[in-house]
Parts: C-alpha cells; sequence; structure tokens
C-alpha cells in the first residue's frame, strides 16, 4: 500500500496547488473586487464554490479505482473474493470520491470567512479601505488556508482516498465471491488495538457477522472500516481492516 500512498500524496500536492491558484485567480476577477469593494459580505460565497473546488480533486478518482482494483484483485487471490461488475465499481467510485470532497466544503467554508474578513475590513475609524489592501488580506488569508490543508488535513484525505476505496474493493469482491459461490462468507473487525484506536472501534475488535450483514456501533450500521455511508466519527482516521473467513 505504501506506494499508493505515495502517488496519492503526490496527486493531492497538486491538486491543492491547482485549488489554491484557482481560487487566488477568482479573488483577482474583476466580479470579486467589485464585491469586496462593496464592503459587505453579500456574495463573497460565490468568488470560489465548493463545485470549483471539486472539479479539480475529481482528478484523483482514477487512482483511487485502481487502488480499489488492488484490493478485488487481492481479495480474489486469497480465495474470499470474485470479480466484481462494472455498475458496482462504479457506484463505489462515487460513494468513495463524495467523501473526498466532503473535504472541499470545509475548505469552501473557510475561503468565505476569509473573504468576508477582506470584505468588511475597515480602517481604524470604522471607514472603509481601498479594495487594493481587501484583496492582499483576502490572498494573504487563502494561503494561509491551504498551506493548513497540507500539513494538518492532508493525511485525512490520504487515508480516504487510499484505505476507503482498498476496504471498498475487499467488501464489495467478498459480496461477489458470496453471491456466485452459494457459500457463507463471514467478515471479522479487526482494530489496531493502540492509543489511537477510537474506542467504538476497539469495541468492535473481533466482531464477526456474515459478509453481506453490517456491523453496529450503538445502533449505527458500518459495512466495512472507512464505510463512506457511515457517519464520519465513525470513519475518519480509522486504521482498521477486514478479515475474512469461510463460516
Amino acid at each position: 500500500m505504501n506506494s499508493f500512498e505515495d502517488r496519492v500524496s503526490a496527486a493531492l500536492d497538486k491538486i491543492f496547488d491547482e485549488q489554491e491558484r484557482l481560487a487566488l485567480a477568482a479573488v483577482n476577477s474583476d466580479v470579486s473586487k467589485s464585491i469586496l469593494a462593496a464592503g459587505v459580505s453579500a456574495g463573497v460565497e460565490n468568488i470560489i464554490t465548493s463545485a470549483d473546488l471539486r472539479q479539480v480533486s475529481e482528478k484523483l478518482l482514477p487512482l483511487m479505482q485502481d487502488i480499489y482494483r488492488k484490493a478485488v484483485e487481492d481479495t480474489v487471490e486469497e480465495g474470499y473474493g470474485s470479480e466484481v461488475s462494472e455498475p458496482t465499481e462504479t457506484a463505489a467510485g462515487s460513494q468513495q470520491i463524495v467523501v473526498v470532497n466532503n473535504f472541499n466544503d470545509t475548505t469552501q467554508e473557510e475561503i468565505k470567512s476569509a473573504l468576508t474578513t477582506a470584505a468588511v475590513l475597515t480602517d481604524g475609524d470604522g471607514g472603509d479601505v481601498d479594495v487594493a489592501l481587501k484583496l492582499a488580506l483576502a490572498y494573504s488569508l487563502i494561503k494561509s488556508i491551504f498551506n493548513k490543508l497540507r500539513a494538518s488535513r492532508k493525511n485525512l484525505i490520504l487515508e480516504t482516498a487510499v484505505y476507503g476505496s482498498y476496504n471498498q474493493g475487499l467488501f464489495d469482491a467478498a459480496v461477489a465471491n458470496e453471491v456466485a459461490t452459494a457459500r457463507t462468507l463471514m467478515k471479522q473487525w479487526v482494530s489496531m488495538l493502540d492509543g489511537k484506536v477510537r474506542d467504538s472501534h476497539r469495541a468492535l475488535h473481533g466482531d464477526k457477522v456474515q459478509v453481506g450483514a453490517p456491523f453496529f456501533v450503538n445502533g449505527v450500521a458500518i459495512r466495512f472500516p472507512k464505510d463512506p455511508l457511515a457517519p464520519p466519527n465513525l470513519t475518519i482516521g480509522c486504521r482498521c481492516v477486514l478479515k475474512f473467513s469461510i463460516n
């Protein structure tokens, strides 16, 4: 998996760089200058949108699909998986990229907050300031947002892209095998059991259910570690894995 982590890390660096260039170019547009010059926050959310950021991060999808296929291949080789259908693979990619794109929503909210701060900037007496000062402040704040993204949130996105895709490939291949062979496969939740493991996942350690059935955490269903359909508080930062057996 290290090679995939390296490839995703390099891809994320390029995505962040492109998103930052896109945001700074948008701030320098005539529309942005008019909004900032008006001295109010109305309209700042349209300068750079989540959709703009998602258009860039969607470039990660082909690499995530490669990771998914590798997981399917590994499960087949271990004797617990079968090849998955194209619709299943497409659906998995769609689910996983949505989770990655959720990070864009956070980035866009931070950019909107930065632009609002710049738009309502005043002098010491509460009077409006020249738009050039507002632009300089917006540039500085946006650069800080992307520096923080690279320093503190990149690893979370990387883990989501790599381990979310891989775990879903394991799960889908096992489900396909159970359908194809009519045998009963079991999946077991395996936690790292170190100091970083959340209590809910520590409690799941060793739990075993039929492959198509979910695990439950306080009544909440989760199909596998980093399940994109589960709540973020059960998936972000998760390092757990699945282990399969024949019933």
